[in-house]
């Protein structure tokens, strides 16, 4: 199973890597891809078939939030909101109100996920601070499993992630800002290592908080992995669910960055 993960991991770093590298609109077919995967996993998770107009609707929903236009800004999100809110009222017997319910969340999460990662790309220096974020959420789910393991002590949440800790949190909020920092010196000249490390604390933050977030959909649904797309690894959701959370904070923050500026 180890090698199994491992091969499966440097399979998709290189081919996310690569479509980093190649520019911002592979880039935005990728996440636009990989946010319609995760769609039709949290449709499963919500109990509802893929190919059913719910789902359908709902992932075209994700899609205007993911490809809003720029000048939009937040105003496409209530549009969104609105249309999939009246969808059980169109559909009456044929999706219930907490499915309905969890379809929107995961519209609007994803979509909102998959656009800050899309925006991070197109900024000055995009390919700095799109790296800066990859590289503190992967420090971030390394060091809190291996601090975990190592420091072991009170769980974090058992009753939705059993073997997470907080020494694996707290050792993740480290690996993240190391990360964080060690992109920003490297990748992105006139940031301070202070505003990298604001950054990588942050998305650290989401990024635990955004794994919480699914592990609670699965533990509601029953189910350990939200797919079986990426073999020892689980579903799409299942790996970058804590990007999809983090990509929007960090974007935030940068954004204040760069406004202030160095």
């Amino acid at each position: 199973m180890l090698r199994q993960r491992v091969i499966t991991a440097a399979l998709a770093l290189i081919v996310v890597l690569a479509v980093i590298l190649w520019g911002p609109l592979p880039w935005k077919g990728l996440i636009t891809l990989g946010s319609l995967l995760c769609m039709w996993e949290f449709a499963i998770l919500a109990g509802v078939r893929w190919a059913s107009p719910a789902a359908l609707w709902h992932a075209a929903v994700m899609l205007v939030v993911l490809w809003r236009p720029a000048g939009w800004g937040l105003s496409a999100l209530p549009w969104a909101a609105g249309a999939a809110f009246v969808w059980p009222v169109v559909l009456r017997n044929h999706v219930t109100l907490p499915q309905s319910s969890t379809l929107l969340a995961g519209a609007l999460y994803i979509g909102a996920g998959g656009r800050a990662l899309v925006d991070l790309r197109s900024l000055p220096h995009g390919l700095g601070w799109l790296l800066l974020l990859l590289v503190c959420i992967w420090l971030t789910d390394t060091a809190a499993f291996f601090g975990g393991a190592f420091f072991r002590g009170p769980k974090l949440w058992p009753s939705i992630s059993p073997n997470k800790t907080l020494s694996g949190a707290v050792t993740g909020l480290a690996g993240g800002v190391i990360g964080a920092c060690a992109v920003g010196a490297a990748l992105l000249p006139g940031v301070s290592l202070g505003q990298c490390a604001l950054i990588g604390a942050a998305a650290s933050v989401a990024g635990q908080l955004g794994d919480l977030a699914e592990s609670a959909y699965k533990r509601s649904a029953g189910v350990k992995d939200s797919g079986v797309l990426l073999p020892g690894h689980g579903g799409a959701l299942d790996r970058v669910d804590s990007l999809l959370l983090a990509a929007p904070v960090a974007w935030a923050v940068i954004s204040c960055v760069l406004d202030k500026g160095p």
